[in-house]
């Protein structure tokens, strides 16, 4: 800390990187706090919305904004990539050749997709994770007549751990509405031996696949896709087929994590779960998908975890003790079908309750965009 001034760098550009950058921005003097962001997206895209863009539920254009528009004043937006970290000396490297030094180090980079570890992934599956995928896969149900459509994940983790169960129940309603359902089968494929990780979500799910007369099939780990036959094969055996395949790909942390010897192969770093903090370093945190906590890989954990470290840094940079932990609090919203969702509270010592399902909980997921943009992005809620 130079001069008495703290420089506190956040590498990502994504939803946690700015979240926790704008919080941190209105609680400390620009005098005595700097902060940068390190990122090169042009582009924030509401990821949320990915459930609904295919469908013809929403306009992509309502679900971005530039990156830089959403940054607020007096944080520095360095636009480049981070090559590698060196926590001893404090120091990043740019892919484009520069250096820079830090007092604090927040790790917001989150994840990249992998779909080359699936063979046969390329040209046979769609996904909407992105917003290029989320227009692809729209186009793609435009031109669908009826068949069999199966959707799934390659693999866990995933960011928006709901997300693929979510768009199952909006397809199942989007085929009622064009008149195709009865011409479709749909079936859901999953890792564990149950249709999502959390038990008692689990249950409510499976309940409504039963009720919408939706397959599911569990235990099942995508090996391979075979192109030509249309099917999906899971390292258990069990071969699927299909006429369009919607199959999340596998999902890792960015190579520059591992290579610089602070994850192991999955690219996740391994953070105190009540601190955030990496190892015995006070001066480096990570947040969002970027880390490897048993917490949901999604926007709102970014957000609850930003709350946190945001007041913690407030204080310890004005030189204030901060005794508050992170209890892995989390709000998420997840759609049900028919126009209803359900909104589960959970935290590290309190599973979420999946018991009720409203129209009210599906307007606050609808209009989440606007409130992400105008409010939680920019760190005033």
């Amino acid at each position: 800390m130079g001069n008495g001034r703290t420089n506190v760098l956040v590498l990502g550009d994504g939803a946690a990187g700015i979240i926790i950058s704008n919080k941190l921005r209105l609680l400390t003097d620009r005098e005595r706090v700097s902060i940068s962001i390190v990122g090169n997206t042009p582009l924030h895209y509401f990821k949320p919305d990915g459930i609904h863009i295919p469908l013809n539920l929403k306009n992509y254009r309502d679900s971005v904004k530039p990156t830089a528009f959403v940054i607020n004043p007096g944080i520095e937006y360095i636009r480049d990539m981070a090559t590698h970290i060196d926590p001893e000396n404090r120091k990043v490297t740019l892919l484009g050749g520069k250096t820079l030094d830090y007092d604090i180090l927040i790790v917001a980079t989150g994840n990249r997709f992998a779909p080359d570890e699936i063979p046969g992934y390329r040209g046979s599956a769609n996904h909407f994770y992105d917003l290029p995928s989320a227009i692809d896969l729209r186009d793609q149900l435009r031109k669908f007549k009826g068949g069999k459509i199966v959707i799934g994940q390659a693999s866990i983790p995933i960011q928006c751990p709901p997300a693929p169960y979510e768009f199952t129940f909006q397809l199942e309603d989007y085929l009622r509405t064009r008149g195709i359902r009865d011409k479709t089968q749909i079936d859901y494929v999953y890792p564990l031996n149950r249709v999502f990780t959390i038990a008692n979500v689990s249950d409510e799910v499976q309940r409504l696949f039963d009720e919408k007369n939706i397959n599911y099939h569990t235990l099942f780990n995508v090996e391979s896709i075979d192109q030509e036959k249309k099917q999906v094969n899971s390292l258990e055996g069990e071969t699927v087929d299909y006429d369009l395949l919607v199959m999340i790909p596998p999902h890792r942390g960015q190579r520059f994590i591992t290579e610089s010897g602070l994850a192991d192969d999955s690219g996740y770093i391994d953070v105190d779960r009540h601190k955030l903090n990496y190892k015995d370093h006070d001066d480096l945190f990570a947040i969002g998908d970027a880390t490897n906590l048993p917490i949901s890989k999604a926007g709102a954990t970014a957000h609850f975890e930003s709350e946190y470290l945001a007041n913690r840094l407030a204080y310890e940079t004005s030189g204030h003790v901060y005794d508050e932990s992170y209890n892995g609090e989390v709000a998420c919203t997840t759609v049900t079908g028919e126009g209803t969702a359900m909104t589960l509270y959970f935290s590290y010592n309190k599973p979420p309750r999946a018991w009720y399902e409203s129209k009210f909980d599906y307007l606050l997921k609808w209009t989440s965009a606007d409130t992400y943009f105008t409010a939680m992005l920019r760190g005033i809620m």
